[in-house]
């Protein structure tokens, strides 16, 4: 994967993220169609660049706070 497309998939995970309906790990990495690994690593990366995000065990879902 070249660095347009890793941006791309980050960007696209940011969206899904903010409108809280991206679901579990298990279903953020089919929606981007990358493994789990890559969704934990992407979501690290986020993390790190300043983004508060969370996980809803009652939604299943990740959201900022």
């Amino acid at each position: 994967m070249n660095f347009l497309e890793k941006k791309h998939k980050l960007e696209l995970l940011l969206g899904l993220v903010e409108k809280q309906n991206g679901g579990t790990a298990n279903q953020l990495a089919e929606k981007l169609c990358v493994s789990i690994p890559t969704i934990e690593n992407y979501l690290a990366i986020l993390r790190e660049a300043g983004h508060n995000i969370g996980f809803c065990s009652r939604r299943k879902t990740y959201y900022f706070f």
